[in-house]
């Protein structure tokens, strides 16, 4: 688990995406495990403290082929 102290116009997909480099899946975890952040809006402001839970990578990473 990681902290991550908001800046002024953070939003949580935002962030999300920055330490996940994804959102699916993983925006609603984290919500799940702050759920102090349910009474903000979607810009937060600055000095709210986000705990960032331990996500695992999703197991079904298959490429698609278009053409063979």
């Amino acid at each position: 688990m990681t902290t991550y102290i908001t800046k002024d116009g953070d939003t949580l997909d935002a962030i999300c995406w920055q330490y996940y480099g994804r959102t699916a899946g993983v925006t609603e975890k984290v919500l799940t495990a702050n759920r102090h952040l349910e009474s903000y809006d979607a810009v937060l402001p600055a000095g709210i403290r986000i705990t960032l839970p331990t996500i695992e990578e999703p197991k079904n990473n298959k490429k698609i082929k278009l053409w063979q």
